[in-house]
C-alpha cells in the first residue's frame, strides 16, 4: 500500500470516528432532552394540599410586606422568599399549584443555568451529564414542588458559582457588586447561608495571606465584596436575634453530626424506599469518581486514573459545600438545634456537579448507560414520594365538610396541624388551635417550647366549650408524638370526650400514608 493510500485510509478512519462520536452525542442530547422534560414535568405535579411548612410560607407572604416583617419574628426565617412569594402571587394568584409553580419555575432555570457553571471548568460531554443529573434529581424535585425557599437557594448557589469564576478570572467593578448581591440574598434567603459565608471568608483569608501576590490580591477583593454582601444583613440583625432567641427550632431534637450526615444523603435520594437508597449510593459512588479520578494521556492514549481530580474549580466548589455542612452540623449540635436534611442544599450543588464529571470520567455509552440508570430510579424515587401524600389534612377536611354543619367547632391539637386546614376548610366552620385557641393560620414558634410545657388541656377544653356553640358539634383533629406536647393532645381528647353525649371517630391517622396524620374525632350533645 503506497503512502497516499495509508493517509487516505486513516484519514477516512478518523472522519469515520468523529462522525460515530456526533452521531452518539447527538443521540446524548435527545436522551437528556427526555430526561429534562420529564423531570421538568414532575416540577410541577404535587396532588396533595399544603401541607405545614408550605401552608405557613403562604400565610406568611399574604400579609404583604410590612406583615411579612412582622409574622417572621414568630416564624425564624429570614424574608428574601416571603417577598418573592408574595409578589408572584400577587400575579398568578395564590391556588396551591399556583405557589407551588415558583419554586417549580426556579428549578428549571437552576436546571438550564448548571450547564454554564459546568462548562466553566469541564468539557461540553460533562455539562451535558450534569444537566441530567440535576434534571432527574429527587431532591430537586422534592423541593421544585414545594413552597420553601430551597430551590431558590439552590439557584443562588449557582449563580455565586458562576460569579466568583468569572471575577476570578477578571474582578471587574460590576462582577464584583454581583458577588455583594448574591451574598445578601443568600444570607436573606436562609440563615444557614451564615456558615457558607464563614467558610467562605475563611478560605478568602487562607488565599489573602498564603497565596501568591496575584491569588492574594483576587482574594482581598473577593473579600470586600463579599463583607459588602455581608454588611446588608445588619438591618435585619435585630430581627434575627429576637428570632434567635425565642423561636429556635422546638419542633425537632437534635442528631448527632452522623445522623446529620445520613439524613443528608437521605435528602439526597428522595427518601426512605429502596429506590432512594440505590440513589443515594449512586451519588457517593459517582461524585467520589468525579473528585477522585482524572484523564491522563498514557502511551498515546487518554485514559481515566484514580487521583485527585484536575478541576481545582470543583475541589473548591466541593470543599466549599462540605466544610459549610460541617459546620452548620456542628453549631446545630453545639447550639442543641435541630438539622433537616433539606439543609443540605448547601452542599447539593457541588455534589450534582462532582456526579455528572464522575459520570464523564466513564466511557461515553457506560456514561449514558449509567445516566439513564441512575434517572430511572431517581424518577421512580420521586414517584414514590409524590403518590404518598405529604398531609392528611385533605382527607379530614373533606370529612368535616361532608358531615359537619355550619357554626361547628373544629379544634387542632397540636396547633401545628392547623395552617394546612385553613387553607382547605371554608368558613362555615370556627376554627381554633391548641393551646392558644387561635385561628392557627400560622404557628407563632415564639416561646414555642414554653408556651406548650405551660398549657393545661382541662383548662383548654374549658376554654372551647366556652367558645362552643352549645347546639353545635365539635370536631377535634389531633395526634400525640409532636415535639413539646407530650400526651396533652390525648388529654384534651378525653375531656372533650366526657363533656358530650356522644363520640364518633371518623379518621384514624394513617402514618404509613401520610407524613403529616392526624385522626378525627366528633363529639356530640
Amino acid at each position: 500500500m503506497s503512502l497516499g493510500q495509508i493517509k487516505y485510509h486513516n484519514f477516512m478512519a478518523s472522519t469515520e470516528t468523529v462522525e460515530s462520536k456526533d452521531n452518539f452525542y447527538l443521540l446524548s442530547v435527545c436522551v437528556v432532552a427526555v430526561i429534562v422534560a420529564v423531570g421538568a414535568f414532575l416540577r410541577f405535579f404535587a396532588g396533595t394540599p399544603l401541607w405545614l411548612d408550605e401552608a405557613i410560607s403562604a400565610s406568611i407572604a399574604e400579609k404583604g410586606p410590612q406583615g411579612i416583617v412582622d409574622a417572621l419574628r414568630q416564624d425564624g426565617h429570614p424574608p428574601l422568599y416571603y417577598f418573592l412569594l408574595y409578589s408572584w402571587s400577587s400575579i398568578f394568584g395564590d391556588s396551591d399549584f399556583a405557589l407551588r409553580a415558583l419554586s417549580g419555575t426556579i428549578s428549571c432555570f437552576s436546571v438550564a443555568l448548571i450547564y454554564f457553571t459546568t462548562r466553566k471548568f469541564s468539557n461540553k460531554w460533562a455539562a451535558l451529564l450534569t444537566v441530567g443529573v440535576l434534571a432527574s434529581s429527587p431532591f430537586a424535585i422534592r423541593y421544585a414542588t414545594e413552597v420553601r425557599m430551597y430551590s431558590l437557594l439552590a439557584l443562588l448557589i449557582l449563580v455565586s458559582h458562576i460569579l466568583f469564576e468569572k471575577t476570578w478570572r477578571n474582578p471587574t467593578p460590576i462582577r464584583l457588586f454581583g458577588i455583594s448581591c448574591v451574598i445578601a440574598c443568600l444570607l436573606y434567603t436562609h440563615y444557614w447561608s451564615l456558615f457558607l459565608v464563614f467558610t467562605l471568608g475563611i478560605a478568602l483569608l487562607l488565599g489573602l495571606f498564603r497565596g501568591k501576590e496575584t491569588t492574594s490580591k483576587l482574594c482581598k477583593k473577593l473579600g470586600y465584596a463579599v463583607a459588602l454582601g455581608t454588611a446588608t444583613f445588619i438591618p435585619w440583625l435585630p430581627v434575627f436575634l429576637e428570632q434567635l432567641s425565642h423561636t429556635g427550632t422546638p419542633w425537632s431534637e437534635t442528631p448527632r453530626p452522623t445522623v446529620a450526615a445520613a439524613l443528608a444523603l437521605e435528602s439526597y435520594g428522595g427518601g426512605r424506599g429502596s429506590e432512594a437508597l440505590l440513589v443515594a449510593v449512586g451519588i457517593v459512588i459517582l461524585g467520589a469518581l468525579g473528585l477522585f479520578s482524572r484523564k491522563q494521556d498514557i502511551q498515546e492514549e487518554n485514559v481515566t486514573v484514580l487521583g485527585k481530580t484536575n478541576y481545582s474549580f470543583l475541589k473548591i466548589s466541593f470543599g466549599l459545600g462540605l466544610i459549610t455542612m460541617i459546620v452548620g452540623a456542628l453549631t446545630s449540635f453545639i447550639l442543641d438545634s435541630a438539622f433537616q436534611g433539606r439543609y443540605a442544599v448547601f452542599a447539593f450543588i457541588p455534589i450534582v456537579l462532582c456526579v455528572g464529571v464522575g459520570l464523564s470520567q466513564t466511557p461515553r455509552k457506560v456514561a449514558l448507560v449509567l445516566l439513564i440508570s441512575l434517572s430511572l430510579l431517581s424518577v421512580g424515587s420521586v414517584v414514590r414520594e409524590l403518590s404518598k401524600d405529604r398531609t392528611q389534612i385533605g382527607e379530614i377536611a373533606t370529612r368535616i365538610e361532608e358531615n359537619g354543619k355550619t357554626g361547628d367547632t373544629v379544634v387542632f391539637c397540636p396547633d401545628q396541624l392547623a395552617p394546612a386546614a385553613n387553607r382547605v376548610l371554608d368558613d362555615r366552620f370556627l376554627l381554633y388551635a391548641y393551646p392558644n385557641l387561635d385561628t392557627g393560620e400560622t404557628v407563632d414558634w415564639y416561646d414555642y417550647e414554653k408556651r406548650n410545657t405551660a398549657s393545661n388541656p382541662v383548662e383548654v377544653a374549658e376554654r372551647i366549650l366556652s367558645l362552643h356553640i352549645e347546639e353545635q358539634s365539635i370536631w377535634l383533629v389531633w395526634i400525640d408524638g409532636y415535639a413539646t406536647f407530650d400526651g396533652k393532645c390525648s388529654e384534651l381528647r378525653a375531656h372533650l370526650s366526657a363533656a358530650s353525649a356522644s363520640t364518633t371517630i371518623f379518621v384514624q391517622a394513617d402514618g404509613e400514608q401520610y407524613y403529616n396524620s392526624a385522626n378525627l374525632v366528633k363529639f356530640s350533645k
